[in-house]
């Protein structure tokens, strides 16, 4: 049998060698840090490209034109007069009009407390007003300005606004500006006065006209034409306004009419003077 030549096993080191030559070397950091960041570049751009066409489409598409305002809560002030004060006008782009510019616009109207605008796909603006409702007038040195019930005085009154309103004089001037929450106070106790005499017997033949604050911080009202005063002092008014109801029904029964009615006899209520015209 003939020897075979074995072939000598190959150096460690050298094997080690050709497979270090072999291995690819990495990429340098740089260049993978500029590979990140071209693809956020790149998808940045999609995204904006994506974003410019959709705004582009929202705002110029005709499917978004406006048709059609739906408006509730105005009492005083009409639609097109709120709409017209926010700039917004039929067939303008629903996504163009800026609903909180629009908004703050029309709460410059005196009449508007606050407004909700928001839009209702493809076509429409949805407007929910809180306006503010006049219940007197207030008379304020040479001014007279609008209340609400709640005793804020909201704007002065002006030719247009409700005048068939009862006039609440007496107050003084500065307290309109020095103590707002007073002021509120001493009309809203007005109106109360006169609510209650729109629930009496006397309201529907003689109307309210006046409620003043006498001093001493008494009321009296002016109803009535021509007017006849009723001087009524201090609470409790409901039972002052029936007393009066039957001191007035009794001189009408005579053929008289009361120029004032005096109730203000606190120390003896049950007193009641009446002048005659």
């Amino acid at each position: 049998m003939k020897n075979r030549r074995v072939a000598p096993a190959p150096d460690l080191a050298e094997v080690v060698a050709d497979e270090s030559a072999a291995a690819p070397k990495p990429a340098p950091r740089w260049l993978s840090i500029v590979r990140t960041a071209s693809g956020f570049a790149l998808v940045a751009a999609v995204s904006v490209a994506v974003a410019w066409g959709s705004r582009r489409y929202l705002t110029t598409s005709p499917r978004f034109s406006l048709e059609q305002v739906v408006m509730s809560g105005q009492k005083t002030r009409t639609k097109d007069a709120l709409l017209a004060r926010a700039g917004i006008k039929m067939g303008q782009n629903v996504f163009s009009i800026d609903l909180d510019v629009a908004r703050n616009k029309m709460l410059g109207d005196p009449y508007v407390k606050d407004a909700l605008l928001t839009r209702k796909l493809p076509d429409t603006i949805v407007v929910a007003i809180d306006e503010r409702v006049p219940a007197a007038m207030v008379a304020l040195g040479n001014d007279t300005f609008l209340v609400t019930r709640d005793g804020e005085a909201f704007k002065r009154l002006e030719v247009g606004d409700p005048s068939d309103l009862p006039v609440i004089t007496g107050l003084q001037p500065e307290l309109a500006e020095t103590d707002r929450e007073a002021f509120a106070q001493s009309v809203r106790r007005a109106l109360d006065v006169a609510v209650d005499y729109q629930q009496s017997s006397l309201a529907a033949k003689m109307p309210l006209e006046e409620i003043h604050f006498e001093p001493g911080d008494g009321l009296s009202l002016g109803v009535g034409s021509p007017v006849t005063s009723l001087v009524l002092g201090g609470p409790p008014y409901r039972k002052k306004l029936d007393e009066a109801a039957r001191v007035a029904f009794e001189l009408e029964r005579r053929g008289q009419k009361a120029d004032a009615i005096l109730l203000d006899n606190d120390a003896r209520p049950e007193r009641v003077v009446a002048r005659v015209r």
